[in-house]
């Protein structure tokens, strides 16, 4: 547990909390037992939910998860009463650590901080800053996705357009969530702290509303390259299969020739001087020959 003072506000942060950890907070308020248990574990869905005297959100973020190749869900509790916040990981969470630094030798901000409400803000701020600074990387990636596309459209961009849109399908279902989270939070924080705190909330899901946009944008445009790289699949296969249709029907007469030539009953009477069985061939040459010029001056092979 680590407790910061901030002018008249109180911060406490918890990382993965003990119980004593937890048992210790009913001396600061009286906390119900339900919300205890939730802290001690990672919560399933998001809320914003306002008790007698505080207000507990459940808040879920997006991170990054290099093994995967995919974002995955992380979570931050907030516990908060007209002069204490209480925040609540269960990992190291960066954007918390960015803004804990940041706290430490921006005088400025801590001047800026003057309720729960108002730390609040600045936090999911920085979580803010960290969503759109992974969208970023995404972005880059699609960038490099597009640049490629008409060069070098192989399985292994396929596969890369994969990924990213698995990325982004996974980032979107936890955004979502934020979304809903900070609504919630406009209203019950209005309620809570006054009128004059609406204005802090209202920034923050318009903030945030910069994350949604980055989003639908990098998505509409990862699943456009991905129909563009399985039509450019599509036009070889095609194009593939035409050309071996296109030969067999080619080699057809010389397979018809080879047939007739190898039948011990039909080659003795059909090339009855050897220089016969020379012209016959020539004429299917040339009749081959005749054929792949028309079929080249169609543009069909």
């Amino acid at each position: 547990m680590e407790k910061i003072k901030i002018n008249s506000v109180t911060w406490i942060r918890l990382q993965n909390p003990s119980e004593k950890e937890v048992k210790e907070l009913e001396g600061l308020f009286e906390i119900h037992p339900i919300i205890q248990e939730e802290i001690y574990r990672p919560s399933d869905r998001s809320k914003v939910e306002n008790y007698d005297g505080y207000i507990f959100a459940v808040y879920h973020l997006p991170i990054y998860n290099e093994t995967e190749r995919t974002s995955r869900r992380a979570e931050v509790d907030f516990v908060a009463t007209q002069d204490l916040l209480i925040t609540v990981s269960y990992e190291k969470i960066e954007p918390l650590l960015e803004f804990s630094r940041e706290l430490e030798k921006n005088a400025g901000l801590k001047n800026k901080i003057q309720n729960p409400a108002q730390l609040i803000y600045y936090i999911l701020q920085e979580v803010n800053v960290f969503s759109l600074r992974q969208l970023r990387h995404v972005e880059k990636k699609v960038n490099a996705v597009g640049a490629k596309i008409f060069k070098h459209p192989d399985r292994e961009l396929l596969e890369e357009i994969s990924y990213i849109k698995r990325d982004l399908l996974d980032f979107g279902i936890i955004a979502a969530g934020q979304k809903t989270t900070l609504e919630s939070l406009l209203q019950v924080g209005a309620d809570f702290w006054g009128k004059g705190m609406r204005i802090y909330f209202s920034d923050l899901l318009g903030s945030f509303l910069k994350v949604h946009f980055l989003l639908e944008n990098l998505r509409a445009t990862i699943v456009s390259y991905s129909d563009t790289v399985s039509q450019i699949f599509q036009f070889r296969t095609s194009d593939i299969v035409r050309r071996f249709s296109i030969l067999g029907f080619l080699s057809f007469p010389l397979l018809l020739y080879a047939t007739i030539t190898l039948q011990p009953q039909i080659a003795p009477t059909l090339f009855a001087d050897p220089i016969e069985f020379w012209l016959i061939f020539a004429l299917i040459i040339v009749i081959v020959a005749g054929l792949l010029m028309i079929l080249r001056k169609k543009g069909w092979f």
